[in-house]
């Protein structure tokens, strides 16, 4: 899992079918600063997460399979969940 952020949304209308109902956001993994780094890339949201959400992501194909219960569905990237705050280095980070 890695910290991100989440800057924009995918707008699609025709996409792969169990996608139906699901977002597509743009995110850009943090360091632990809170700096972005690399590129954007797209995830399926699992957490309702919105623009400027700091989230965890995962790029495991399984998360999405686990979360949603279904066996079929792909996913490269997933949101996780919505990140409150973390600690690093003794100091803790708020997110909201």
């Amino acid at each position: 899992m890695k910290l991100s952020k989440v800057t924009g949304t995918v707008v699609s209308t025709i996409k792969y079918g169990r996608y139906q109902g699901y977002k597509l956001l743009k995110v850009r993994h943090l360091n632990l600063e809170g700096w972005t780094v690399g590129e954007e890339l797209v995830a399926l949201d699992m957490a309702d997460a919105g623009v400027g959400d700091i989230v965890l992501t995962n790029n495991d194909g399984g998360a999405a399979k686990m979360i949603t219960g279904d066996k079929e569905i792909i996913a490269g990237l997933t949101v996780c969940g919505v990140v409150d705050s973390y600690t690093w280095q003794g100091r803790t980070v708020q997110c909201h």
